[in-house]
């Protein structure tokens, strides 16, 4: 009997996937994947390393949905932060730094302009809460993302 419940406790554990899977402490979870706003200002690429330092990367966006998500995990309406997006390998062609397709979209009205070469791309710019293309070297927090 002893033997039957522990082969049903591993079926049960292995039947439920990711569904039992948490998040680091200090993270969010949605959907199947963890997200983290860290405060410290720095440039995109020492946001990415950073991310890349829990294994995660600058977070990613493929829908309505998790853009407002993103938006949400920010102290306040006017907190900017770097995303994942970036076009730095050829202008104009906005890639996702954790590799996902590049699928959905929040650009601000006359973005991305590359005015002064912005390469990064930021949320929660101007009173509309929508993305803008920025000078990497610009200082702001981030938002990372792990799968779980």
């Amino acid at each position: 009997m002893a033997m039957l419940r522990s082969v049903l406790l591993l079926f049960i554990i292995f039947s439920m996937g990711d569904a039992g899977k948490e998040c680091p402490c200090g993270w969010t979870k949605s959907g199947l994947r963890c997200y983290k706003f860290f405060p410290q200002t720095v440039n995109w690429v020492a946001a990415q390393r950073n991310c890349q330092s829990f294994g995660a990367n600058l977070a990613s966006v493929h829908s309505k949905a998790e853009n407002n998500f993103l938006l949400s995990l920010l102290p306040s309406s006017s907190t900017r932060a770097w995303t994942g997006g970036h076009d730095g390998e050829i202008e104009g062609q906005w890639l996702w730094a954790d590799g996902t397709g590049y699928d959905y979209t929040n650009w601000c009205a006359g973005e991305p302009n590359n005015l002064g070469v912005e390469n990064c791309l930021e949320i929660n710019w101007a009173s509309n809460r929508c993305w803008n293309d920025a000078t990497c070297s610009t200082l702001m927090g981030s938002i990372c993302v792990t799968d779980l």
